[in-house]
């Protein structure tokens, strides 16, 4: 694995560029809440573009929640989610793990590759979105990556003013736990947990003692926590999860 620097997204083997988490279409749920966002779809368009340049990447992995509405679409994800998958597969083969926010996605650009919901094993690496339970594929990886959750860490200056950051969060998982849905687990993989990748879908700040959040999803509540590895998006490393 390569992970972009400043960037929520990385490269594996082979030239994959993999992201997750982009809640296309985020703007119409802020808008009917009374919150005016500028249109995301097409900034969002050439930062992908952009990294798949810099890249030179041949296939764009994207681990669930391409859309954001739930249950059913908006009229702007009719509009955005076919002009977003379209764009980037006229340029690399895009690939899709879909989501829990994905639903009727695939009507919307049949001519998109999608993956199984619980997820698929490329080389030593298993990608799914991470709602749902793995396949028993996955114990054969090294790396099992997922979205999902998008993670932060909360800061707070000597003044009290607090502010959030997203992090990647590498974690051991619990072999006790998958044990009781997989049986007998040897060797599990390492767990990577991505940030999301549109900066309007929010996070959970893990860090916050007053009302910590728990990691959403099956294989993420198998993870040791406290000993999780954190990282801001610059490749700096802020220790692990349980002393901050």
């Amino acid at each position: 694995m390569k992970f972009i620097t400043n960037q929520p997204a990385l490269l594996l083997r082979g030239r994959v560029l993999v992201i997750a988490d982009l809640h296309l279409g985020i703007e119409y749920e802020f808008r009917k809440a009374g919150v005016r966002l500028p249109h995301q779809t097409d900034k969002l368009l050439e930062k992908t573009k952009r990294f798949i340049r810099q890249t030179k990447a041949r296939r764009l992995i994207i681990l669930g929640d391409v859309k954001h509405k739930v249950p059913g679409l908006s009229f702007q994800e009719e509009k955005d989610v076919p002009h977003f998958l379209n764009t980037l597969n006229r340029i690399v083969d895009v690939e899709i793990v879909p989501g829990n926010h994905d639903g009727q996605l695939q009507r919307l650009v049949p001519n998109i590759k999608f993956h199984p919901s619980q997820g698929f094993l490329l080389g030593k690496t298993y990608l799914t979105h991470g709602h749902t339970w793995p396949s028993r594929d996955f114990l054969r990886a090294e790396q099992i990556l997922i979205g999902h959750n998008h993670p932060m860490i909360e800061f707070k200056d000597k003044l009290g003013y607090v502010w959030r950051e997203p992090v990647w969060l590498r974690a051991a998982l619990d072999r006790k736990k998958l044990a009781a849905k997989y049986g007998n687990v040897r060797k599990p993989p390492e767990l990577v947990i991505f940030p999301t990748f549109n900066d309007f879908a929010g996070g959970r700040a893990l860090n916050n003692r007053r009302n910590r959040a728990q990691l959403m999803g099956p294989i993420a509540k198998c993870a040791k926590l406290r000993s999780a590895k954190i990282y801001l998006l610059d490749g700096t490393y802020l220790g692990e999860l349980g002393k901050l």
